[in-house]
């Protein structure tokens, strides 16, 4: 598992209008070299699939979404914590994007990246 591999992939998101298919197929074969359980991504609502994803991979974690919806560009910030409120947890998950997904995707990846073995 090479972290570059995942940091590859969020500096392709980043700042992207939308997320493309690939990239969901992409990250879900990164994410699940991390995270075994991580389901295979599907046809659909991808925000819903990401939330499950989360889910599975992170069970018991805090998912904080905010934004400001403004088409056709939001402003979306994700946060995935293992306890809520506290500032000392070890690992975090932020994301940004102009969509739900693309934050929550980023938000993810960036947990994967900092629990990746190299």
């Amino acid at each position: 598992m090479s972290k570059s591999e995942i940091r590859s992939l969020i500096g392709k998101i980043r700042g992207a209008s939308a997320l493309k298919g690939d990239q969901l197929d992409q990250a879900a074969v990164l994410v699940r070299r991390v995270f075994p359980k991580m389901p295979e991504p599907g046809a659909g609502d991808v925000v819903g699939q990401l939330l499950h994803m989360v889910d599975v991979c992170l069970p018991g974690w805090t998912i904080q979404l905010t934004g400001k919806a403004s088409e056709p560009d939001g402003h979306w910030r994700c946060s995935l914590r293992e306890t809520r409120g506290s500032d000392e947890v070890e690992v975090i998950g932020l994301g940004t994007g102009r969509t739900v997904d693309l934050a929550l995707l980023e938000a993810l990846l960036h947990v994967a990246e900092q629990k990746a073995a190299v």
